[in-house]
């Protein structure tokens, strides 16, 4: 019920007398309200049992200084961070460290302080840019940038610089107590600690070394595999296609929010698989997937593809949306709004991602329109989106029943 629902519920009983009391009681887990389901607790633990270990996204402390759409500005914002940083250093080198940060420039258009820069001016740590460090980042559902992943300056960078490597793929789950549905989207480059909800990713292989990728092993339990009947990588697919499931979403909605997912051991584990891989295929190459056909595409002569902000016309008319002043697209299906992934639909997320934004604190800008040098880039992936959607719906909307071993 909505809030004004509630409150004249609660008027109209007038008084606690008329009040129909319940007696609830905390279960063996401690829950008051939206209690656990116990068989759930019987299935493979995703973060124990299937995967050997799992890590978090990229958590920066400064995405817009160190995070853009332009490979150029994600070089030159980072280095004049490390560069305003150095000066700072050699400008208080023979400060007591009790007073050094209190004499520091904290402007936020000069530097973005953090707990773990402030340590390395308190040990006077000259810090050299590396442009190899520049990567391609999953940010947002959908929605690549270029990142400066150089340890010294991102607050947080997590395993995936040590363990992910190249041609590798991982999972990446909403995290738990987060107050949007569980979700998992597979990814193949480092993610944002925030692509979904400060969650987790289940790597498929383990690098050990980047730059020579040896040691590479399964993240994946061979032996837990074995007794499904499934190959190492197809365990990856099945994982993949339970996560998905509208049934498994449904009924284990509570258990998700409070722990790591657990996998049900399905006799149809198969067909699951099958399905799983088709949509780590989609997902991963929404990049290259066919534009959307069935839609009227209304374009200007002489039409700019740059985008500023997309919109729909007016609230709720989600079959429209106006791409810039020349573009307006028409006759998206609904059904593509079904597929909903942290929180929002995929299109949604484009729709918000891809827009000219202007950080308030540091003045610093984020173009969309400077990531690619096609310029119909922006224009072919929210076509592709729409495309990636409808068929996950169709592709989640085949998965069988979770009819247990």
């Amino acid at each position: 019920m909505s809030k004004e629902e509630k409150l004249k519920n609660i008027s109209s009983l007038v008084s606690l007398e008329n009040v129909s009391w319940t007696k609830i009681e905390s279960d063996e887990n401690y829950d008051w309200i939206n209690k656990r389901d116990n068989n759930y607790l019987n299935y493979l633990a995703l973060d124990t049992e299937i995967f050997n270990k799992r890590t978090v996204g990229i958590n920066t402390a400064r995405d817009f200084w160190v995070y853009n759409f332009s490979k150029d500005n994600a070089l030159s914002n980072a280095r004049t961070l490390i560069g305003n940083y150095n000066s700072e250093v050699s400008k208080l080198s023979g400060v007591d460290p009790k007073e050094k940060f209190t004499l520091a420039n904290t402007s936020d258009n000069y530097i973005k302080w953090s707990a773990g820069l402030k340590q390395k001016l308190l040990k006077n740590i000259i810090l050299e840019p590396d442009d190899s460090n520049l990567i391609l980042s999953m940010y947002r559902p959908f929605v690549k940038k270029h990142l400066y992943y150089q340890e010294d300056i991102i607050e947080r960078p997590g395993k995936f610089k040590t363990d992910f490597g190249e041609n590798n793929k991982a999972i990446y789950i909403t995290g738990i107590g987060t107050s949007k549905p569980f979700s998992a989207l597979v990814i193949d480059c480092p993610p944002n600690f925030y692509l979904m909800d400060t969650g987790s990713g289940f790597i498929l292989k383990n690098n050990k070394d980047i730059n020579l990728l040896i040691n590479e092993e399964f993240n994946l339990k061979e032996d837990v595999a074995n007794k499904l009947g499934l190959e190492t990588e197809e365990m990856f697919y099945y994982v993949y296609a339970v996560l998905h499931s509208n049934e498994y979403r449904t009924k284990y909605a509570n258990d998700l929010k409070k722990g790591f997912p657990r996998i049900p051991i399905l006799k149809k584990r198969k067909k699951f698989t099958e399905i799983g891989k088709k949509l780590v295929e989609l997902h991963l190459n929404y990049e290259y997937i066919e534009e959307f056909k069935d839609l009227h595409v209304a374009i200007s002569s002489n039409p700019s593809y740059k985008v500023n902000k997309m919109k729909h016309p007016k609230k709720g008319m989600i079959t429209e949306i106006i791409f810039n002043n020349d573009i307006k697209i028409k006759n998206i299906p609904e059904k593509a709004y079904d597929y909903v992934v942290n929180g929002k639909p995929a299109i949604q997320w484009v729709m918000e991602q891809y827009q000219v934004k202007v950080d308030k604190s540091s003045g610093l800008v984020d173009d969309p329109n400077l990531f690619s040098e096609d310029d119909k880039y922006i224009f072919s992936l929210l076509l592709r989106v729409i495309n990636v959607s409808i068929q996950t719906v169709d592709l989640v909307n085949s998965l069988p029943a979770l009819e247990l071993e």
